[in-house]
């Protein structure tokens, strides 16, 4: 059967949308995109007056090492002050667990044996009308407080004053604890290892309590958001290495890989054009650049992806 002439003039066009199909999906994947970060704003809890700044924009840091010092006098006697009343609370809980001293049960027993003659001696002298009775009362009555005290002595302090004392004592410590993490916090320190970005304090400064003092770019937390056309998707896959290239060094390339694949399509976004601009639904992808201190966040990268091997 001989070919039509409408078949002769579709014959071009079927191949050349072949040899589109072929090139689409021939040789590395090139996709635009943006570098971005996730920062770490650091700052105190309690603010005060600047004292020392320790480090500068740009500088490496490690976790815990100190960036900048607030005024530390006042908190520091506040601190010394409540340990004062820790020792006297402790002393107190001592006081209360051991008891009365024996001394002090003596003493009690002697002066009930002495309000007890005092109270006989009125007591026979009213009886015979030398003295008045209502001083034998009185004698009565003191005679009757020194033989509770000394019994209230002798059976020890009560365990309500004793839960009392520990009760105090545990309030004081926790007390102390807040004090002590205040004063921590006139130091702040880098919560992770990184870069500093941002930092523009001087000695005499004035710092709020929980504002941000700096800006630190963690370790592992740069990466580029590029998005790749839905016809390209199969070509790419996790742990893929590929290489970037950035405006400010155009013949270095920087080596990474891919760590995250979007699930869901989107349209491609006004502020990004894919190098394939046929495709108007593109996947995002996260790619984490290996360790380069020259990339910063905003950067315009190109990336380049050879072919998945899975």
């Amino acid at each position: 059967m001989r070919p039509t002439s409408r078949q002769i003039a579709i014959a071009p066009l079927l191949l050349l949308l072949s040899a589109c199909g072929r090139r689409d999906h021939e040789g590395p994947i090139r996709l635009a995109g943006t570098l971005e970060s996730r920062d770490i704003q650091v700052g105190s809890l309690v603010g005060g007056r600047v004292t020392r700044v320790l480090v500068e924009e740009g500088d490496r840091v490690v976790a815990g090492q100190a960036l900048v010092e607030l005024e530390r006098d006042l908190p520091a006697l506040e601190v010394e002050e409540q340990r004062a009343r820790i020792a006297e609370a402790e002393a107190r809980l001592r006081f209360e667990e051991h008891g009365p001293r024996s001394e002090e049960i003596t003493r009690a027993r002697l002066q009930w044996k002495l309000a007890e003659q005092d109270r006989v001696r009125y007591e026979r002298l009213a009886d015979e009308g030398v003295a008045d009775r209502r001083r034998a009362d009185e004698a009565a009555t003191l005679a009757a407080t020194r033989r509770e005290e000394l019994r209230e002595l002798e059976s020890g302090y009560r365990e309500e004053v004793l839960a009392e004392a520990i009760a105090n004592l545990q309030r004081e410590r926790e007390r102390l604890a807040f004090l002590e993490r205040r004063l921590d916090e006139t130091i702040v320190h880098a919560p992770a290892d990184g870069r500093v970005e941002a930092l523009d304090l001087r000695p005499g400064d004035l710092v709020a309590p929980n504002e941000p003092v700096a800006s630190l770019l963690e370790d592992h937390q740069l990466w580029a958001r590029l998005y790749i056309p839905e016809t390209q998707l199969g070509r790419v896959s996790v742990g893929q290495r590929l290489s970037m290239k950035v405006d400010t060094f155009p013949d270095r390339l920087f080596p990474g890989r891919v760590v995250s694949i979007r699930d869901e399509a989107e349209y491609t976004p006004r502020n990004v054009q894919t190098l394939e601009s046929r495709a108007d639904q593109v996947f995002a992808i996260r790619v984490e650049p290996d360790e380069a201190p020259e990339l910063r966040p905003g950067m315009a990268v190109v990336a380049t992806l050879e072919e998945s091997s899975r």
